[in-house]
């Protein structure tokens, strides 16, 4: 049961977005031990491959935790995974859960991101029934406050010193897209 079958959710031109599975520890480890995304990331990342391995198994156990769903992010030039993007604190009686995602720092800059929000947030308002995806991002991290408000995120609020990152309280800025807003 660990290891499910690869399933395919949806894709863009350059990228597959798939569950993940043991076999991506190596990449999953890759990504969470990545300065560059620790430096934006609200978790202490991780120290070796079992922590990585461990990460996947609470994924794949549905038991630990239904209100979130996190994917591969897959690029269709290497078929190697490059990030991980899902839902999370999904509330299926108000039907809103939080949007996120992280990309190796290496593939920042290079548009995946820009492909995928728009897919993503279909995704959420299509099959899962969401009426509001919201987004919480650090103050300091400007490429994804300019991406949300590209893709029509509403600014609906800031909580100051929100997130400890690093050792270091980090402010937060709260964005929104209802259903009702349009596609994107």
């Amino acid at each position: 049961m660990l290891n499910r079958p690869v399933v395919i959710q949806f894709e863009t031109n350059s990228l597959l977005i798939r569950n993940i599975n043991l076999n991506d520890k190596k990449e999953i480890y890759s990504i969470y031990s990545d300065p560059g995304v620790l430096k934006f990331d609200n978790s202490s990342g991780f120290s070796n491959i079992k922590e990585a391995e461990d990460f996947i198994r609470q994924i794949l156990n549905p038991h630990l935790d239904d209100n979130s769903i996190r994917w591969a992010i897959i690029n269709k030039e290497t078929g190697n995974p490059i990030g991980t993007c899902g839902f999370r604190n999904w509330d299926r009686e108000s039907r809103h859960a939080e949007i996120g995602g992280n990309f190796m720092s290496k593939y920042w800059g290079k548009g995946f991101a820009t492909e995928l929000i728009p897919k993503i947030v279909q995704y959420g308002f299509d099959h899962l029934r969401l009426n509001k995806i919201h987004a919480y991002t650090l103050r300091k991290n400007k490429a994804v406050l300019k991406l949300l408000e590209r893709y029509q995120f509403k600014r609906e609020g800031y909580l100051r010193e929100y997130q400890l990152v690093n050792g270091r309280f980090e402010d937060v800025v709260i964005y929104g897209k209802l259903k009702s807003d349009g596609h994107l």
